[in-house]
């Protein structure tokens, strides 16, 4: 099987929804043995749950069993009696974990900001004092050329004037 990489939030989207769903399912048909099994060669189970840390552990922890080699694409997990209570608190779980997910996610993207925000302060305060210095050279320039001017304009009336004498 080849794998994509997909950024983690992605990962972890999917593979939380992938649970909820799962357990919600669980609880909503406890007896139907369709919701019981899980075929490690899906393509749901492939795509959704098998990049995601933790998902596999998560299963086993709401009673899921793995038959067959453990990580291999024939394995499948089985569910006998579902624990009603363990699959409610699975779910309350799943929801606090997507919670505490987003926001370190949000507390990082505001740290991120932040430092952006930051550097462009820098950046903006660097370009002041370059276009200061630039200026304050341009304007000691422009008084370098006007003294030479001065000069140039008080020698050629000094070589006019035939009563100078220097």
């Amino acid at each position: 099987m080849t794998r994509t990489l997909s950024p983690p939030a992605v990962v972890f989207t999917l593979a939380a929804e992938t649970l909820f769903k799962i357990v919600q399912n669980l609880v909503a048909h406890p007896e139907d043995p369709a919701f019981r099994v899980l075929k490690r060669s899906s393509n749901a189970f492939s795509a959704k749950l098998s990049p995601a840390m933790g998902a596999v552990r998560f299963l086993r922890a709401v009673g899921f069993v793995e038959e067959g080699t453990s990580g291999a694409e024939d394995a499948i997990f089985t569910l006998g009696q579902p624990d009603a209570e363990l699959l409610l608190e699975a779910k309350t779980m799943l929801k606090a974990g997507v919670k505490e997910y987003r926001r370190r996610e949000e507390a990082g993207r505001v740290a991120e900001n932040a430092a952006c925000a930051q550097q462009l302060a820098d950046l903006q305060e660097l370009s002041k004092q370059n276009y200061a210095k630039r200026d304050a050279e341009a304007q000691a320039e422009r008084d370098r050329m006007n003294k030479i001017a001065e000069i140039e304009k008080w020698e050629k009336a000094r070589q006019a004037d035939p009563n100078c004498v220097l």
